[in-house]
């Protein structure tokens, strides 16, 4: 049994899904553990004065906000860059789907929330990679308001088919959408810190070539991880 740890992260103009895809007890528990004695270790050394349970939040760690704020750069920099490399040494991989939001309205009269769409190409591409390995996967999503509707959706999706032209029935996903707060998850936080990444890499420009440089180096620790990367283009 796989399971897919999942987190959003958008704006305006894109949103994206992306989940942490795991497929053992020793994966889950080298990237909790791994995530805990990074944040440890910057801890004691002075180097970043956190509290032990503070979350890995991609947004807030890159912009030094909340439970980071005080942090100085060099240290956001490398810790991000250091739980990527915690991720993709586990042996988890990732998957992202994601969509030009901006176009979605612009193209329909009455689109679709961003995060419905979207959920529904991403339990696409997991049922897929699950079909693949003949293996099945049970998804964990960070909790929202609307996740009662996600769970309706999902339903409906196993019997008939995702919406769409490539519609496809949920075969691989088991039970239901469970949702769990990511503060709580250091599997949920992990998803996070690579989907915010990669929506960042893809929508967003540095503002100078320092900026662009440590984004480049934080990404080359995970790349290797991602199985699926596609962004719909309405």
């Amino acid at each position: 049994m796989l399971l897919g740890y999942v987190d959003e992260s958008y704006t305006s103009s894109y949103f994206y899904l992306g989940a942490l895809v795991i497929s053992s007890g020793a994966q889950a528990k080298a990237i909790e553990d791994g995530l805990d004695r990074l944040v440890e270790e910057f801890r004691r050394s002075g180097a970043a004065p956190v509290a032990p349970d503070v979350e890995l939040h991609g947004k807030e760690i890159f912009h030094g906000q909340d439970g980071w704020d005080g942090v100085p750069v060099r240290a956001r920099i490398a810790i991000f860059r250091r739980a990527m490399k915690v991720v993709r040494e586990s042996g988890a991989r990732y998957v992202v789907r994601g969509m030009d939001s901006e176009r979605h309205r612009a193209r329909y009269a009455t689109p679709f929330p961003p995060h419905e769409v979207v959920l529904a190409h991403l339990l696409e591409s997991l049922d897929a990679l699950a079909q693949d390995e003949d293996e099945h996967i049970l998804v964990v999503a960070d909790e929202i308001h609307s996740q009662d509707r996600h769970r309706s959706n999902f339903r409906d999706y196993r019997s008939w088919g995702t919406p769409g032209y490539k519609s496809r029935r949920l075969d691989r996903v088991r039970d239901t959408i469970h949702f769990a707060p990511s503060h709580y998850s250091r599997l949920l936080q992990a998803a996070d810190l690579v989907t915010y990444l990669y929506r960042r890499r893809r929508t967003h420009s540095e503002p100078d070539a320092r900026a662009q440089a440590a984004t480049d180096t934080v990404w080359a620790e995970i790349q290797p991880a991602v199985a699926v990367a596609s962004t719909w283009i309405p």
